[in-house]
């Protein structure tokens, strides 16, 4: 069974229900259905939906969608050593390196993100976008 940490981006793709971009990560629910996969997001992330749902789309029902994307994807947590290991990190984006250093703590099978570009000095997971995953 794989183990697949969701960047923020996707995650809120899925959440706010994001066109176009949803499409390509819908599969991936379908995938925890069928019992061939776990979804992880990072505790760091639950803010930005949090946030990105009640403030800034407004979303009819937030509260519900948010408790329901939790159903299928679990929260996870890096601690100080992926805090510490993003800030010594040479990503330039801190932030993203922090959910990289997270996914990598809980030993992770792939990061899935929009922003490849942000993980160039990543070499520990396999760094790919929801298209590239499913990609046959």
């Amino acid at each position: 069974m794989y183990r697949i940490f969701l960047d923020s981006n996707v995650a809120l793709d899925l959440v706010a229900n994001r066109e176009p971009f949803v499409e390509d990560s819908k599969p991936f629910i379908s995938l925890v259905a069928e019992g061939e996969a776990q979804l992880f997001i990072s505790e760091a992330s639950l803010a930005l939906l949090i946030y990105m749902s009640f403030d800034r789309y407004k979303l009819d029902n937030a509260k519900e969608k948010l408790i329901q994307f939790t159903e299928f994807c679990s929260v996870i947590s890096g601690g100080k050593v992926a805090f510490l290991n993003a800030l010594n990190s040479d990503f330039k984006d801190k932030e993203d390196a922090l959910h990289y250093f997270t996914a990598v703590a809980n030993k992770m099978d792939f990061v899935i993100t929009r922003d490849i570009k942000d993980f160039k000095t990543a070499d520990q997971i396999p760094v790919m976008t929801p298209k590239e995953f499913f990609k046959p």
